[in-house]
């Protein structure tokens, strides 16, 4: 176990005081020091924790304890802040997006280098179990190459009030810099290619003319993937589904914090017993290890015997021995999940601090590559005016 990294968190709210909740249970971190703009808020997260208290951001990065710094402050402040950060030797570790302009991201990294500093990105979906399956199950090579990405985030915004800052694009960098970034690099992940953006829409919402729904194309080398989020739903049929074609299978992971995934596949032997190894676990890795407990069902739906082996696609011939369907599911709930996999990330990050020779689930590289795609989609992005009918 390495010694345990002292972190000064910067931002407070409701998701702020939810990251600290896990991050506090990392060995490899203590929290030595917080800092709102609330100060009332300060002193109450502080003496929950047992940190320090500080006055303003000066204070907290004069904070003897403090070597790196964590950021989950709106976004147009990460930039300012990390650069602020970095000047007075501090490590940073940041919520997404890195920042919300290509120049403030381009200079931490310049910074970050020149004096031999990390600067990392809470990139959870890379430490959640499903997606972590998922790449296996696509690395295994029995589902034949991938072929598309299909993103569909149907998402929440009653607790979205018109005057919040995610919808100002000048604070949140709007919807596909705030959240898309995420699926960006995920998408990334489990492909094993940058993005590289071709085009993109938004929607304008009548009335209070806010952008609520996007959709995005990019292509991941040969790959090519659409990614559609609308933050226009009720909380209760909120829905995100992440679906990846191959020349034999699917692989669907289900929420945008993921807690199920499913596959269906024609495979051969080999295939088949890649899902029984995986059907026998109890748990899968989150990384920095970390691991979950599931819950799997692997369903022989369909045998094939003699000439019914022949399948062809893409004037390929392949023989088969089943159709199969895999089920995951967690056995912990959505928040359970979350949690764990920002310990996983923090964990990891800690290591890199202590350990320089290390390289994290998240490198400054891949976490830049995200925000450019996500900043070519969004500055890209064709507005679509609402029809006179379209409604609120």
């Amino acid at each position: 176990m390495i010694e345990p990294v002292g972190v000064g968190a910067v931002g407070l709210g409701g998701f702020g005081q939810f990251a600290l909740a896990a991050l506090t249970k990392a060995p490899e971190v203590r929290l030595v020091a917080v800092y709102d703009e609330e100060a009332e808020r300060t002193a109450k997260v502080a003496a929950r924790h047992g940190a320090a208290p500080c006055g303003s951001y000066e204070e907290l990065l004069a904070h003897p304890g403090v070597e790196v710094v964590y950021l989950a402050t709106p976004p147009a402040h990460h930039g300012p802040a990390a650069i602020a950060a970095l000047e007075r030797g501090r490590h940073v570790w940041v919520e997404k997006p890195l920042a919300t302009s290509l120049a403030e991201a381009e200079a931490m990294a310049r910074l970050a280098s020149s004096r031999r500093l990390r600067v990392g990105v809470d990139y959870v979906l890379r430490y959640n179990p499903m997606y972590r399956l998922a790449r296996f199950l696509g690395e295994a090579g029995f589902l034949g190459q991938l072929r598309h990405l299909s993103l569909e985030n149907d998402a929440a915004d009653d607790h979205l009030p018109p005057d919040h800052w995610f919808w100002d694009a000048g604070v949140s960098g709007g919807i596909l810099v705030e959240h898309g970034v995420h699926f960006f690099d995920i998408a990334a992940y489990l492909s094993g290619a940058e993005g590289e953006w071709e085009s993109s829409q938004a929607w304008v919402r009548p009335r209070r003319r806010l952008v609520d729904r996007v959709v995005a194309l990019v292509r991941f080398g040969d790959v090519p993937a659409t990614f559609y989020h609308g933050f226009d739903k009720p909380r209760r049929i909120e829905r995100a589904e992440f679906r990846l074609a191959y020349d034999v299978g699917y692989v669907t992971v289900k929420g945008w914090m993921p807690s199920a995934l499913e596959l269906e596949a024609l495979v051969d032997e080999t295939g088949l017993s890649r899902l029984q190894e995986v059907a026998g676990r109890m748990a899968l890795d989150c990384g920095a290890g970390r691991s979950a407990p599931v819950r799997v069902e692997l369903d022989l739906a369909e045998p094939y015997q003699g000439g019914e082996q022949r399948i062809l696609g893409r004037e390929l011939e392949r023989r088969v021995t089943h159709r199969v369907r895999l089920a995951v599911e967690s056995i912990d709930g959505k928040e359970t999940t979350y949690a764990r996999a920002i310990e996983a990330a923090v964990a990891d990050f800690a290591r890199a601090v202590r350990e320089p020779e290390h390289t994290p689930e998240v490198t400054l590289e891949q976490a830049l590559s995200s925000l450019r795609l996500a900043l070519a989609a969004s500055r890209g992005a064709a507005i679509r005016e609402p029809s006179s009918d379209a409604g609120a």
